[in-house]
């Protein structure tokens, strides 16, 4: 017991091989490498990023010219070609396409599946069990009916 109140306890208990701070060279050099690339990728990200982004202002810069230049059109123009009617070409885009066809495979694959909806429909009609009667009355001698 006399050991135990003698023994300083902050000293830590770590081993007593010196630690080496000499660090590899080539790791050193090749981490700053890859630390300069990385940064030089984020760099030329910025500028791609910013490149786009002037590509997106100017397309919608050009875009709301055109619908000055349309309305400003529309103002000026004489009164008798406002009263023609304007005829549009109304085409459906690809997805449009693909919706209506998988519509129309879909119908037809029903009309063709008819028969086999049409039976496995008898199926469950066949196997479910008639209605029991349940109004069965209980005949008791007992029991007088109420009138």
């Amino acid at each position: 017991m006399a050991d135990s109140e003698t023994v300083d306890t902050t000293e830590q208990a770590t081993s007593k091989t010196p630690v080496t701070s000499v660090k590899n060279p080539k790791r050193v050099a090749a981490g700053k490498n890859i630390a300069e690339k990385r940064r030089l990728a984020r760099e030329e990200q910025k500028k791609k990023l910013a490149e786009a982004y002037s590509i997106i202002a100017n397309e919608q810069l050009r875009r709301v010219q055109e619908e000055a230049k349309k309305a400003k059109e529309v103002v000026e123009a004489p009164a008798a070609e406002t009263t023609t009617p304007a005829v549009e070409s109304q085409t459906l885009t690809t997805t449009q396409w693909l919706s209506v066809i998988s519509i129309i495979i879909s119908v037809v694959g029903i009309y063709y599946k008819r028969e086999e909806i049409k039976k496995s429909f008898a199926k469950i009609k066949a196997t479910t069990p008639p209605p029991v009667d349940v109004k069965t009355p209980i005949k008791r001698s007992d029991i007088r009916p109420m009138d």
